[in-house]
């Protein structure tokens, strides 16, 4: 019962977004434009966006996910004990043009959902069971908060709003599983998981730069790279 209201108030949650948060995107100029994922031999045409696939032969179906319904099973190897599944546009294509997209995340007790950023959209974090240490970092030339941490424990039937472009993050510091559903206002809205954009980057970012920046070695950084751009990937 507790889930089916979670849910209940999760699908409340997302209609207030998608009513009175104006979308990221260029609104839409048709009622809709399932993706057409399917590569076109010899076109080399670069879009914003992906074209659309002839309406006359949508169905039902296209306008129905499912990846997003069970929770992923976390094994020892995980080497955050978290998991994302994702659903922008080029997981559903049904979503393209229309300025919305969606993330479950899956978390075991200590799991934690590394810093990053979606630098095309706002995110709305909804706990859909346990709870959920998150936040997010203000800019460094913000005049009123420079860097300053926003941050608490969020539990199941609860929300925490991330705003566009920010570092945040998500860590399971309770006893059971944690799961949210994430509601963002772009059907692409980008992620940029600071670890692996500096230590997983190919070709690799230099050593020295890297280095200075954080005031370690060149050897911990060889480590750090060795380690990270093995998860490149990881969320796609």
């Amino acid at each position: 019962m507790d889930s089916q209201k979670n849910l209940m108030l999760a699908l409340f949650v997302f209609s207030l977004v998608a009513t009175s948060v104006k979308a990221a995107d260029p609104d839409p100029l048709q009622d809709f434009c399932i993706a057409d994922l399917s590569p076109k031999p010899g076109c080399a045409a670069h879009m914003n966006g992906y074209p659309c696939k002839d309406p006359a032969t949508a169905t039902a179906q296209d306008f129905i996910y499912k990846g997003l319904k069970s929770p992923t099973i976390i094994t020892p190897t995980n080497p955050w004990g978290a998991n994302a599944k994702l659903a922008f546009a080029r997981h559903w294509p049904a979503l393209n043009t229309l300025g919305v997209s969606l993330v479950r995340l899956d978390l075991i007790p200590g799991g934690v959902i590394a810093p990053h950023t979606h630098n095309l959209a706002t995110e709305i974090v909804f706990v859909t069971s346990g709870e959920l240490y998150m936040g997010f970092v203000a800019n460094s030339d913000d005049v009123s908060a420079p860097n300053k941490l926003f941050a608490g424990m969020v539990k199941a039937g609860e929300a925490f709003v991330i705003p566009r472009g920010l570092v945040h993050f998500q860590m399971n510091k309770g006893v059971a599983n944690a799961s949210t559903i994430n509601f963002l206002n772009s059907h692409n809205p980008g992620i940029s998981f600071l670890p692996l954009t500096l230590f997983g980057a190919l070709p690799p970012v230099d050593p020295a730069t890297l280095a200075r920046s954080f005031g370690i070695n060149q050897t911990a950084v060889t480590a750090l790279e060795g380690a990270w751009s093995q998860l490149n990937g990881v969320f796609v």
